[in-house]
């Protein structure tokens, strides 16, 4: 493996065949995003292009032990359509395809997996009721299914956001962070929402590190 190189889809056959055989990596990150409006400030890969950063960013923590696969870029954004435009999925279409790379990490060898996930529609609590045999076979096969913001402690919030209790849709939160990840995908001159008013590059900063810090927590646990 290349140094610090996490990402399993940069690696050849014989790369990821080496480094899962002689133990090194003990787990992988399957990261779910959305493709779906974002008011007319940032774009609609928001979502994907937040998760990816983050799980990234988090394996690095962990290398040379966790790898990350490519990132579900459109998931269930059926509550979009409404709102300016989504690509979307039905929640047993997009759990069946997520169940499906967890199943292909596991047959390759490497034993833990985590879906991390990246945006609202596809939280456990709004599709498990909906689903709830596609999470019983995700708990059979010890798969960890979380939402990045939810890692944070609440008193983060409080401390150091204005309007928000989490990731708000497209507000201070999700606009503070794309500020510091990808500012080439805001369009500056559009921020007229209010809460996306209070966004900075410093909370942006702060957010990164709660989450980042939030996450490697749940690896942390996931791998002892």
């Amino acid at each position: 493996m290349d140094h610090r190189n996490v990402l399993l889809g940069e690696l050849t056959r014989k790369e990821l065949g080496a480094a899962v055989q002689s133990g090194a990596v003990r787990a992988a990150i399957v990261p779910t995003g959305a493709t779906e409006q974002h008011q007319d400030h940032l774009a609609m890969i928001h979502d994907t292009a937040s998760i990816s950063e983050i799980a990234r960013r988090a394996a690095e923590r962990f290398y040379p032990q966790v790898l990350v696969t490519p990132t579900v870029p459109v998931s269930v954004s059926e509550h979009h359509m409404a709102r300016g435009g989504a690509l979307t999925t039905r929640p047993e279409i997009f759990l069946e395809y997520v169940h499906d790379l967890c199943d292909s990490l596991q047959r390759l060898g490497i034993p833990q997996v985590m879906v991390l996930n990246g945006h609202g529609g596809n939280k456990r609590e709004n599709l498990e009721p909906k689903c709830p045999e596609l999470f019983a076979r995700f708990d059979a096969m010890g798969v960890v299914y979380i939402t990045y913001w939810l890692t944070c402690p609440e008193s983060f919030y409080d401390q150091h956001l204005e309007l928000e209790k989490g990731a708000g849709h497209a507000g201070e939160f999700e606009t503070s962070f794309a500020m510091l990840a990808f500012p080439e995908r805001i369009r500056r001159d559009e921020i007229n929402y209010d809460n996306a008013l209070k966004a900075t590059l410093p909370k942006g900063g702060l957010i990164l590190d709660a989450v980042l810090d939030g996450v490697s927590r749940e690896i942390e646990e996931m791998l002892t």
